[in-house]
């Protein structure tokens, strides 16, 4: 078989790239690379430079960490038209995971130039993939929590086990930190007070276009109603609505308004000191919130609305 038609098929076979432009299946099949690996061959390890991006073509490959005392913990297994790699690409970070093949394996290899192309050729792409580690990242804690129950519900339970449970707990920590380029420290430092701004000049930073207004509500209540072209970032998603919302060159000085507290949950001031923590120098809050732009009868979005 044609070495080009058989990458075609494997790219229109992917789940994250098979939705592609005729004309870039083309140009992917023609330029991309293909590497055969052999069974319980490693494709990289921890600490590797993040140089390439993957697809599965045929064959398995398995996705797992290897403490010091030699113990494996599995995350993943990845089969055909599935894919891997692309988080390091995307957070510049050195790989944290080992990839080997289970069986003989054909990949399609990505340079990390091509990746980056595709990602600003097709910002759907970057969107694609913010979902699947949202996905990834839930299912890891689906997995932790029912350890940590079986741990705890043990009469038997030893020190080493609740041990195991925080270093659990612990790596889904380093996933996390996977989307945020600056990481997310154990102990936060204690925040500075944020800046408050009137609703009057909220609107009027508005109108002029100078500020990004910034919905820190769960998102539930922020597509019930929110202010009309706010962005949503609540507090809990921050890392993953962070990467789909705003650019690693966004502008540091640029004014951003935040809004969104309830009389249990403080969102804005939690959204307001993350952003602040990334570097943002002009973050304020909304006084009064929501509440109080729509008193003064300022433009919101509610559902169902155009």
């Amino acid at each position: 078989m044609d070495a080009e038609f058989q990458n075609r098929q494997s790219v229109l076979k992917s789940s994250i790239l098979g939705d592609l432009p005729e004309e870039e299946l083309a140009e992917l099949a023609r330029t991309v690379e293909t590497r055969l690996a052999l069974p319980k061959e490693l494709i990289y390890s921890e600490g590797d430079p993040p140089d390439a991006f993957y697809i599965v073509c045929s064959g398995r490959v398995r996705i797992f960490v290897r403490r010091k005392n030699g113990l494996e913990r599995e995350f993943a297994v990845r089969t055909e038209g599935e894919h891997f790699g692309e988080v390091s690409l995307l957070t510049g970070e050195h790989r944290t995971v080992n990839v080997e093949s289970l069986a003989e394996t054909r990949l399609l290899v990505f340079s990390r130039e091509q990746f980056d192309r595709l990602l600003r050729d097709f910002p759907e792409l970057s969107r694609k993939f913010v979902r699947e580690m949202r996905n990834w990242l839930l299912e890891d804690q689906k997995i932790i929590e029912k350890e940590a129950d079986v741990l705890l519900s043990s009469s038997r339970a030893s020190c080493f086990d609740f041990i195991l449970v925080l270093g659990i707990s612990f790596l889904l920590a380093l996933t996390f930190n996977f989307l945020n380029p600056r990481g997310i420290p154990l102990i936060p430092p204690q925040p500075e007070p944020v800046p408050a701004i009137s609703a009057p000049m909220a609107m009027r930073e508005y109108e002029q276009k100078k500020a990004v207004l910034v919905d820190a509500m769960p998102n539930n209540f922020y597509q019930l109603e929110h202010i009309k072209g706010a962005l949503n970032l609540p507090p809990a998603q921050f890392d993953l609505m962070y990467m789909a919302n705003f650019s690693q060159s966004e502008n540091k000085d640029r004014d951003i308004i935040v809004y969104g507290s309830t009389v249990s949950g403080p969102y804005d001031l939690q959204t307001a000191n993350k952003l602040i923590l990334r570097g943002y120098r002009n973050v304020r809050v909304l006084a009064g919130g929501l509440r109080a732009w729509k008193a003064n009868g300022y433009p919101v979005e509610k559902k169902g609305s155009r």
